[in-house]
């Protein structure tokens, strides 16, 4: 599996991601927040690409972006980073129908199946977790979703492309909305605290993030990428219970659910390489 090299680092960052920006939330905005992220993104990026385009296409993939990342930031204000991430990973039911919309990507059976399958899973793991839930946070949180999925797909679009290429003018154009949204809310205490968590969701969590993400999609259909997400939610946990933090029984029943609906979106994968293997 190709994605495989790309899935493992963009899970481990992913894992630590929630706790990270909900932190930061104590010491700034959302948009504040994201800001610094994109210009620190924007610089790597332009470091590395020396050029950056603008393209319809581009100019719809920033501003999915941006969307995506202020209304999950928005949304860690009012929800805890476990309900954050449960929420989040509502967002491969949302890929495969807006796949088909924008760009005719029709999903198989088996893919379709993982992606409600692993869905179920998200939503026992979640039954643990949604204790003294916000509704207008989580609605917030699954917005996010919508937009993911709709970035995921515009990478998609955009295969073709070189990605630190499209990293780098995806995240310039976000700063320039970023920058026009600014005047909202402007709150920025800068300390330590922040510091470390900017440089985790900037760096980690941000640039290279977006860019295995990006490179993932790049691959393979959306169908097929977006269900391999359940595997943050998966790991989240094993971290939690080697922390000897609480793992309830909805929880572990959820995870093994979503890893039967990754095996089964891959079972061609497993199929093959089982034969593979025999022979």
């Amino acid at each position: 599996m190709k994605v495989l090299k790309f899935i493992v680092p963009y899970v481990i960052i992913g894992t630590f991601q929630y706790h990270f920006a909900k932190d930061a939330m104590s010491y700034a905005s959302p948009i504040s927040f994201n800001l610094v992220r994109y210009l620190i993104s924007t610089s790597i990026f332009v470091l590395l690409a020396r050029k950056i385009v603008v393209s319809k296409d581009i100019l719809l993939l920033s501003i999915f972006t941006v969307t995506s990342s202020v209304l999950w930031a928005l949304g860690l204000e009012f929800v805890s980073p476990s309900e954050s991430a449960v929420l989040s990973y509502t967002m491969p039911l949302f890929s495969i129908p807006l796949a088909m919309l924008v760009i005719s990507e029709r999903p198989t059976l088996l893919e379709v199946a993982g992606v409600l399958i692993g869905f179920a899973g998200v939503t026992l793991y979640g039954f643990a977790l949604l204790h003294h839930f916000s509704l207008f946070g989580g609605a917030l949180t699954v917005l996010n979703a919508v937009f993911w999925a709709l970035f995921s797909i515009y990478y998609r679009k955009l295969k073709d492309l070189d990605p630190v290429l499209v990293n780098a003018s995806q995240f310039a154009l976000g700063s320039v909305i970023l920058l026009a949204l600014l005047p909202l809310n402007p709150r920025i205490s800068l300390n330590s605290s922040l510091l470390e968590d900017l440089g985790y969701t900037s760096i980690l969590g941000g640039a290279l993030s977006f860019l295995l993400w990006n490179m993932m999609v790049k691959l393979e259909k959306v169908s097929r990428i977006t269900v391999l997400s359940f595997s943050v939610p998966m790991l989240a946990t094993l971290v939690d219970a080697l922390s000897g933090d609480p793992v309830y029984p909805f929880q572990v029943v959820g995870i093994l659910v979503m890893l039967l609906g990754i095996l089964i979106s891959r079972f061609r994968d497993i199929f093959k390489g089982t034969m593979g293997v025999r022979g």
